[in-house]
């Protein structure tokens, strides 16, 4: 392994259980954009996302919006509210997708640009 923390866009692991089993068992978060697998085609239909299944298998995700300029679109708002009527979550998943986000963050707790 390098030490990754992280992996963007890496719902194609879902074709291989050995790497979901790697990913697992180093505590790596995979990263989903859905806003941008939608608009991009990646994903036609999100309640087919790989995704859904990975979290399912206990791989641990976060929600990002990816290049919301670009899609012109404002944070990552959108991005949590597909994935909440098209994954069927409830408000305890939602909040696991959260901390998944903050405990992945690159942003270091002693930086004095973020207090």
């Amino acid at each position: 392994m390098l030490g990754s923390k992280r992996i963007g866009h890496g719902f194609a692991l879902a074709k291989s259980p050995n790497l979901i089993d790697l990913v697992k068992r180093n505590n790596i978060c995979l990263e989903c954009c859905p806003v941008s697998n939608r608009i991009l085609g990646y994903s036609h239909d999100l309640r087919c996302h790989p995704v859904r299944g990975l979290i399912a298998k206990g791989v641990k995700v976060s929600i990002s919006p990816d290049d919301p300029g670009f899609f012109n679109v404002s944070g990552v708002t959108l991005d949590y509210l597909l994935v909440y009527l098209a994954w069927g979550l409830d408000l305890a998943d939602l909040k696991q997708l959260c901390m998944n986000s903050l405990e992945f963050a690159s942003i270091s707790g002693e930086s004095e640009e973020y207090r």
